[in-house]
């Protein structure tokens, strides 16, 4: 029993700690089967407005990096023809669809700062048709940046009819060397938030501590309230729920042993976990009632001799299982119809989904259900994989020298947020799938790790 606890640490070390390659960041190499939709977006035009130009600047860059990470569209650069043609009083002329459609543009966007407001019209060249947006300001960018997120997203949505990931948020964790005499350990590891572009950071643990693995908690109301987390808090690493306001903390699971890498279906009506209790690091499962507590005790879902598993992921609908295990010889990723294993009681068959790399870690079903990302390592480094089910085929996401791990899908199944991880950077960095180029969303001091979308 000792010899797999070391092992499964061994392999927990290995899925979480440093490795030692350069820090430079390269584009990834990606075909893209969705072309990016070409946007022009105007520059602000403004009256009777106080707002500096200054500020306006900021608001345009926001702007535009939302418009261009949303993974449907493109910014053109500013032009002064373009800008001329928009700034015509009459919006028949504004808009003439032979000008735009003569531009190769396929949607545009006019904005206003009238008082304290700012007015976006929204031209879709190809169905001639025109919408518009208001938006109140406040002059501050810090506050008027989540009032952007919220406009870029509802944008999208008028565009393709799926709602933009501007809006969302991100927690994960940052691990700096322990500086505080008192306290006996060479690490902490606190849990921070920001938004999707890792702006706004926040820290939201204060404890001088060690935590990892936070994950948001869903509800109907799609509020941020709770998240669970891993705490060393005792020594040993116990799964724990929070508020996000307040840090009011306890117990989430009733088990003994080490309990590591929860994760939560779509509807939280249930956890998986790894734990040791059984003797070996197996898959547990735990049942949620409607008030996000747990019911009875929680189940051996799955185990196999002499074999560590780890890193679970819930599909969409929540029937089937993704994680990680070494039963032959080498960590691969398999899945397993959770019904299955609670109907029959005993070992589910555990299908095989990575074929291609020989270690394939932390797997992260995308919301369609169609993906799965996995971080995989390829040529030496480790880089984002991601299987498509419906092609039964595995395809490689990144590429460069820094190894790239924790693979989370943004709930609109198109963006990935990943950290990289060596001896010079452990950084947040944000992707989506039908653009070739990762942004680093994060910086400062301290190791970012572990990060986790909201859903």
């Amino acid at each position: 029993m000792i010899n797999l606890i070391k092992k499964f640490f061994t392999i927990l070390f290995f899925l979480t700690n440093m490795f030692l390659f350069a820090t430079e960041e390269i584009e990834v190499s990606l075909e893209t089967k969705n072309p990016l939709m070409p946007l022009y977006n105007s520059q602000f035009t403004y009256e009777k407005s106080s707002f500096s130009k200054d500020y306006q600047n900021q608001l345009k860059e926001i702007f535009d990096f939302d418009l261009n990470m949303s993974g449907l569209l493109k910014i053109i650069k500013n032009e002064k023809v373009k800008d001329k043609q928009l700034s015509l009083f009459n919006f028949e002329s504004c808009f003439e669809n032979a000008f735009w459609q003569n531009q190769k543009i396929a949607f545009v966007i006019k904005n206003e700062l009238i008082d304290k407001k700012l007015k976006s019209y929204i031209y879709n060249v190809e169905k001639s048709y025109l919408k518009s947006f208001e938006t109140s300001l406040s002059g501050n960018v810090f506050e008027d940046r989540k009032k952007l997120h919220e406009l870029t997203d509802n944008i999208v949505e008028s565009f393709f009819g799926t709602k933009g990931i501007a809006s969302s948020k991100i927690i994960y964790t940052v691990r700096s060397e322990n500086s505080d005499p008192a306290i006996n350990q060479n690490w902490i590891s606190e849990i921070w938030i920001c938004d999707y572009d890792g702006k706004n950071a926040k820290q939201i643990t204060n404890s001088k501590n060690y935590f990892v693995h936070p994950i948001f908690v869903p509800n109907n109301n799609n509020i941020l309230d709770e998240y669970l987390y891993v705490s060393y808090v005792t020594g040993q690493p116990k799964i724990h729920i929070a508020k996000i306001n307040g840090f009011e903390t306890s117990p989430f699971i009733d088990l003994r042993g080490n309990q590591l890498l929860p994760a939560i279906s779509n509807n939280f009506d249930k956890i998986a976990f790894i734990s040791d209790a059984a003797g070996r690091p197996d898959i547990f499962m735990h049942a949620i009632d409607k008030n996000r507590k747990p019911i009875g005790k929680p189940i051996q879902l799955f185990s196999y001799p002499r074999a560590t598993q780890a890193s679970p992921c819930f599909s969409n609908d929540g029937s089937k299982l993704a994680f990680v295990s070494d039963k032959d010889g080498t960590p691969r990723i398999y899945i397993i119809n959770i019904t299955d294993a609670i109907i029959t009681k005993k070992r589910p068959l555990a299908h095989l989904i990575t074929k291609k790399n020989r270690q394939n870690v932390t797997p992260c079903w995308s919301k369609d259900g169609n993906k799965l990302a996995y971080s995989a390592k390829t040529d030496g480094v480790r880089q984002i994989w991601i299987y498509d089910f419906n092609e039964d085929m595995e395809w490689q996401l990144t590429r460069g020298p820094q190894n790239k791990e924790n693979p989370i899908w943004a709930p609109n199944s198109m963006h990935i947020i990943y950290n990289t991880e060596d001896k010079n950077e452990a950084e947040l960095y944000l992707i989506n799938i039908n653009q070739k180029k990762p942004i680093k969303i994060s910086s400062g001091k301290g190791r970012k790790r572990f990060p986790y979308f909201q859903q």
